[in-house]
């Protein structure tokens, strides 16, 4: 699957804390963008129930026990 590159502008401190904790987490600036917008995504119900559990999202039926 080919990627595609999206540019986006944020403040300093925005940028200085996502360094932060992705160094802390040992894991590349764009991994984490990438997964934050799949779960913006999923929060929006964009997402099918498998992709939303992949992402460690709980959905209607897990909430609701069934």
């Amino acid at each position: 699957m080919s990627k595609n590159t999206i540019s986006v502008r944020v403040p300093p401190e925005d940028k200085a804390l996502l360094e932060k904790v992705t160094r802390s987490r040992r894991e590349q600036v764009s991994d984490f963008v990438r997964r934050s917008i799949q779960k913006e995504l999923a929060a929006l119900n964009y997402l099918s129930a498998d992709e939303k559990k992949a992402l460690g999202i709980k959905t209607e039926e897990q909430k609701g026990g069934v």
